[in-house]
């Protein structure tokens, strides 16, 4: 699980603006180009979504990062205006399949996990058993960074259109979507949104050294109330 929670980190980064490589992946959908007046219309589309996001304030995301050695999914609800988020992360692999709960407001990281994932780090386990355990600090916001969509989120909001590539047409779950390359055309990130109708979800793809990464965002403006733990689910801080 070591090796996992490293490939998550890379994969994280390498939705934010790094390699993606060309494979029969899912990730790699069939793109059907499109000519230049579509090109033109789905810029347009683009750009009001770019717009949009501006005023999103929360959002549901699911993704999914697959390894060579085992595959890490997450299901997340954000607070943008609150810098937070709360949801599960599940790892598998090897002889290794487990949950975690994680909790980020106030600048502070909670995690819930069973006896395996705290003694994978070397921690002894007995206090944290059916417990969250409050991470501060660097610690806390380095293990945040790589649940963090937002800041790929971010991303999208304020790239310049001049860095975005309109690639063509891709087909998922019988919904069409327009893809889009974000930053140069070798080494980027895509997002799918929707050709049609209301842009009310929208998906980030990228592989980077042999690592699968997908985060699906919908559920706009939904209520959210994320905050910290009771403090009688609270274990004592790790150093």
């Amino acid at each position: 699980m070591k090796k996992l929670t490293t490939f998550t980190i890379a994969a994280v980064t390498a939705l934010s603006l790094s390699a993606c490589s060309n494979s029969d992946s899912a990730v790699d959908a069939h793109v059907t180009s499109v000519d230049a007046d579509a090109e033109a219309a789905a810029m347009d589309r683009f750009s009001t979504f770019k717009d949009d996001l501006k005023s999103i304030h929360s959002y549901h995301a699911q993704g999914t990062v697959k390894a060579e050695d085992g595959t890490q999914s997450t299901d997340f609800i954000f607070d943008r205006k609150a810098d937070a988020f709360e949801g599960q992360a599940s790892i598998e692999s090897g002889s290794v399949d487990l949950s975690i709960e994680l909790v980020r407001a106030s600048s502070l990281l909670w995690i819930k996990g069973p006896k395996e994932y705290w003694e994978s780090f070397g921690y002894d386990a007995t206090p944290a058993i059916g417990k969250y355990v409050v991470f501060k600090a660097a610690q806390g916001d380095s293990i945040a960074k790589t649940y963090d969509y937002d800041r790929l989120v971010s991303t999208v909001e304020t790239i310049g259109l001049d860095e975005v590539t309109v690639e063509g047409e891709v087909e998922q779950n019988d919904v069409e979507y327009m893809r889009y390359k974000l930053g140069e055309k070798k080494k980027s990130t895509s997002l799918d949104i929707p050709i049609s109708g209301e842009i009310d979800s929208a998906t980030l793809v990228s592989r980077a050294e042999g690592i699968d990464a997908t985060v699906a965002i919908n559920d706009f403006d939904a209520d959210v109330d994320i905050s910290a733990p009771n403090p009688s689910d609270v274990a004592q801080p790790q150093d």
